[in-house]
C-alpha cells in the first residue's frame, strides 16, 4: 500500500487545530496527516515526507502568515513539486491574486475562512478518487 500524506499549514494555532480534527475525524486512517505552523515548517515537512517515498495528495495552506505569504510558499512548493495539489484556505486574498494563481496552476481551489466541513472533506474525497 502505497502511503499518502496531507499537510495543514496555518499559523494560527486554533485554525490548525481545527482543521487537524476534520481531518482526523475523516481521513485518520487512510492518510499520513501533517501539520505546520509556518511556510518554512511546511517545506522542511515535504521535503522530508518525499525523501520517505511519501506522495502528498493535498498541502492545504493558509494565506496571510508571518514570515512567508501563502502565495509565495505555494509557488515555491509548486516549482519543487509540480504535482502536488495547493489549496489556499483564506478570508484575506484578492479575487485578483487567487485567480492568478489559479490561472498559474498554482493552487487548485480557494476557500474563504470560516469553511464549511462538508467543503474541505470533498476535496480530499475528490482528489481520492485520482490516486494511483
Amino acid at each position: 500500500m502505497k502511503n499518502i500524506a496531507i499537510l495543514a499549514v496555518d499559523d494560527e494555532r486554533i485554525i490548525l487545530d481545527s482543521i487537524r480534527m476534520q481531518l482526523e475525524k475523516n481521513f485518520n486512517t487512510k492518510y499520513i496527516l501533517e501539520f505546520a505552523e509556518s511556510a518554512d515548517e511546511a517545506l522542511e515537512v515535504v521535503e522530508s515526507l518525499t525523501e520517505s517515498g511519501i506522495d502528498i495528495l493535498l498541502v492545504i495552506s493558509d494565506y496571510l502568515m508571518a514570515g512567508m505569504k501563502g502565495d509565495e510558499f505555494a509557488t515555491i512548493l509548486k516549482s519543487t513539486y509540480p504535482t502536488v495539489n495547493i489549496v489556499m484556505l483564506t478570508g484575506q486574498i484578492t479575487a485578483e491574486a487567487s485567480s492568478s494563481l489559479i490561472e498559474k496552476n498554482i493552487i487548485l481551489k480557494l476557500i474563504e475562512k470560516p469553511w464549511k466541513e462538508g467543503d474541505l472533506i470533498n476535496l480530499v474525497k475528490t482528489l481520492s478518487v485520482y490516486e494511483n
